[in-house]
């Protein structure tokens, strides 16, 4: 089909280039030259103009190879010179209608011929457009884009380029807020992070440090750091939190003390290499026209909520009472408090914790009673098998007292007392057994018993029995003695 069209539009290209030529043919008075062998018709009298019925146009026209020959236009005639026709081809059958010609800058379409077209004007011939201005020069192909001005080197002076510009202490949205710097305020720019600018510090803030990392001086206005290394903290009066660190201090550095900070941490000028922060596009490269190192315009912290203070109490009360031993704590007071902030604040954040720590304690509570009511039982099981174990003694002493005096038989049982008699005489016999009542029994001697250690006890005692008549008693030579008591 894409062929077809193109075959036709040739054939249209060629009607059109040959229709003009024939017409100014016939107004010299010339006709169509014939082809070889044929003679060509004539117009009969009285029909001047009228020619004979025109052949069937022709299927293809082929060009003449060659230069073309031009044929000089009659006398008197102004039309242009115009090139010969070819010749006339052979009668065919008529064509049917042709379809329209296809778009030049349709895809596919085939270009006209352009054999005696008129030439395109050339561009010095064609109509200038109204000058409107200069014409920029447009660049060269492949040409670089102009390169943009480079930064200043750092460090650079600088001024701050809107108001109410905020300063963080580290080079992120995350960062907290030092204070806020309004326009034309000038800052010294060291660094640049992300985007972000790393400022010198200016008037009011200042840095943290723990009095534990450093050694400060009697006077209180130096220290140097002690510890092997020692963070600084950024803040400001307006900034209540304190976790991001300006910089990093080695042991040996020497700071300047501004007073005492909270809890173990104190106030120092901002050592070198310390920096807060500021978004890129809130600076400008210059010199400001404010007032150097001027204050900062420090936002005013908000007013603390009063239940948000109670409930960090009741919350350090509540870490106190969980390092007590278990047993000793109480927990009434602090469950008190958090039910009184759970139904006093407007805040559902509060809320929400102060009825997770209500029901935290509670918790800790029932733990508690469960304990000291195990502790209870305990202790009672420990009194009742303390008295056990103390009448358990108490037979076992009994039973060892009844295996003492139920041994081989003694010579004699009896208390060993001193004779009065015998204590200021060189004798060996000096002490006795007496009964309950105090009633001698025997005489007692030994060589192998310190008999005087045995003295107010109950013993039994083995060994030879003689009788002294003198003294009417029995002496008992002592080789064995046990105490009953």
């Amino acid at each position: 089909m894409r062929m077809m069209q193109t075959v036709l539009g040739c054939l249209a290209a060629a009607a059109l280039v040959a229709l003009p030529a024939i017409a100014a043919a016939q107004t010299a008075g010339k006709t169509s030259p014939t082809a070889p062998g044929k003679t060509a018709a004539s117009s009969k009298p009285g029909t001047a103009g009228a020619t004979s019925s025109p052949s069937p146009a022709p299927r293809t026209v082929k060009a003449p190879v060659g230069p073309v020959p031009v044929t000089a236009a009659p006398e008197g005639s102004t039309g242009p010179a115009v090139p010969p026709l070819p010749p006339a081809p052979p009668a065919m059958e008529p064509l049917p209608p042709l379809p329209p010609m296809p778009s030049a800058t349709s895809p596919g379409a085939a270009l006209p011929s352009t054999v005696g077209a008129p030439a395109p004007a050339s561009p010095a011939s064609l109509p200038l457009a109204p000058s409107t201005g200069p014409v920029p020069a447009a660049a060269p192909p492949g040409a670089e884009p102009l390169p943009t001005p480079p930064k200043p080197a750092f460090p650079y002076s600088g001024y701050i380029n809107a108001d109410a510009v905020r300063i963080r202490s580290g080079p992120g949205l995350y960062y907290y807020q030092l204070a806020l710097l309004n326009n034309s305020a000038p800052v010294v720019v060291e660094n640049e992070v992300d985007g972000w600018l790393a400022l010198r510090p200016t008037s009011g803030v200042f840095g943290l440090a723990k009095k534990s990392d450093l050694t400060i001086a009697p006077d209180g206005k130096k220290a140097t750091v002690s510890a092997p290394a020692a963070r600084v903290y950024a803040a400001s009066e307006a900034a209540n939190r304190h976790w991001g660190v300006m910089t990093t201090l080695k042991q040996g550095d020497a700071v300047q003390v501004l007073g005492p900070g909270e809890g173990d941490l104190v106030k120092i000028v901002p050592p070198e290499g310390a920096h807060i922060y500021v978004v890129a596009q809130y600076v400008q490269a210059g010199a400001g026209t404010g007032i150097a190192n001027a204050a900062l315009n420090i936002v005013e912290p908000p007013k603390a909520d009063p239940l948000v203070e109670d409930f960090k109490k009741a919350d350090s009360a509540l870490d106190a009472e969980q390092k007590k031993p278990l047993g000793q704590r109480d927990f009434t007071a602090i469950a008190a408090a958090f039910k009184e902030i759970a139904e006093k604040t407007d805040k559902a954040y509060l809320r929400r914790a102060a009825e997770g720590r209500t029901a935290f304690v509670q918790g800790l509570v029932k733990q508690q009673d469960d304990y000291l009511k195990v502790q209870a039982i305990s202790d009672q099981l420990d009194k009742k098998l303390a008295e056990i174990r103390a009448q358990e003694a108490a037979k076992a002493a009994q039973v060892e007292r009844e295996q003492k005096l139920a041994k081989a038989e003694f010579v004699a049982t009896g208390l060993v007392a001193p004779l009065e008699s015998m204590e200021e005489v060189d004798y060996p016999i000096k002490y006795k057994l007496v009964d309950q009542k105090g009633h001698p029994l025997v005489v007692l001697k030994s060589s192998t018993y310190d008999l005087s250690k045995y003295v107010g006890k109950i013993v039994g005692i083995r060994g030879a029995k003689t009788y002294l008549k003198d003294w009417r008693i029995y002496l008992v030579t002592v080789d064995d003695l046990e105490v009953i008591e």
